[in-house]
């Protein structure tokens, strides 16, 4: 009885494995929004792959991200930091500021 459960087992966990590759399969995709890429810069995507924010934290931890590339692109830094091992809930928007003359 143990090994037809232990073979019922495997049969799912190996039918899970398709799944698996595709829900951490991903591909990063840039837009340049035909705005500021289309003046001499170039679009580009970043990512950060198992930084440990957000997730489960044992201490301190902090990650940042900044990409500029191409002549004439703007700069834009997004910075998360979690602080003991609590739940960790992030959430980040992008606001524009402008300076009027």
């Amino acid at each position: 009885m143990a090994s037809a459960r232990t073979a019922a087992r495997v049969a799912a966990a190996v039918a899970a494995l398709p799944m698996a590759a595709v829900l951490f399969s991903g591909v990063a995709q840039a837009d340049d929004g035909n705005q500021v890429a289309n003046r001499g810069s170039n679009a580009a995507a970043a990512s950060i792959v198992g930084s440990g924010v957000g997730d489960d934290n044992a201490g301190n931890s902090t990650t940042g991200q900044q990409q500029a590339t191409g002549t004439g692109a703007s700069n834009q830094n997004n910075t998360a930091s979690v602080n003991g091992s609590g739940p960790t809930d992030i959430r980040q928007q992008n606001i524009e500021v402008v300076f009027a003359d």
